[in-house]
């Protein structure tokens, strides 16, 4: 089967028998078979736990004075040269992807902090996003699906949903030029059992089948 597209999909849960893994494994699967390239950071296997900080660079343009950014742009515009091995790896990742999922459980109103740690690292300054629109990641889309541990009604309630859709689809997303696809949500993942969890995958390797034409996410 020719190949669709090329969909990276960026995971973040330390357990491999989470029904957050089993999203994970059925965006795999499906994407796979519906003739997709597939490529996955599973972000605590492999030990992304760093911050960004002096360890992300081989050299240092201004010893004196740290300035993140300034070694992002340095870096970018030699092609990811300077940069440590596993940096240079993530941005190689995201450079071949079209699509780009983030699969996490929701945690205090965001993404893990290794996640977290992985956006400030690669979605960088001079790569991901730059002054006055000098560099982007446009045309490419990304989709957020994630797992959360109170109902749907409480999320609405106090207006959690609003801010999370806002700080990734706008905030992180919409920043650096990529097209937000609209959040697949799974609510109280630990707690409704495994009838309801088998029917949110049911939907969920639906969706996937169409990740192709999925709607784009409309500003709250």
């Amino acid at each position: 089967m020719e190949s669709k597209s090329k969909v990276l999909i960026v995971f973040a849960h330390p357990e491999p028998k989470s029904f957050c893994a089993a999203l994970k494994d059925a965006a795999v699967e499906i994407l796979a078979r519906e003739g997709h390239e597939v490529k996955v950071s599973d972000l605590y296997k492999m030990k992304m736990h760093l911050p960004l900080d002096k360890t992300d660079f081989a050299t240092i343009k201004n010893p004196e004075h740290f300035k993140p950014q300034t070694e992002q742009v340095e870096c970018n515009s030699k092609g990811f040269e300077g940069y440590s091995v596993e940096v240079k790896e993530e941005h190689e990742k995201v450079k071949w992807s079209d699509t780009i999922l983030f699969v996490f459980p929701l945690y205090w109103w965001s993404v893990p902090g290794i996640m977290k740690n992985w956006i400030d690292r690669i979605m960088s300054m001079g790569f991901a996003y730059g002054m006055k629109g000098a560099a982007s990641l446009a045309p490419r889309k990304a989709m957020i699906i994630y797992t959360t541990g109170g109902p749907k009604a409480f999320h609405t309630s106090i207006g959690m949903e609003t801010v999370v859709w806002k700080l990734l689809n706008e905030g992180v997303f919409g920043f650096c030029g990529i097209k937000a696809l609209e959040p697949f949500v799974v609510y109280q993942a630990a707690w409704i059992g495994d009838e309801p969890r088998t029917t949110y995958l049911k939907q969920f390797k639906a969706e996937m089948e169409k990740l192709d034409t999925r709607a784009e996410y409309v500003k709250k």
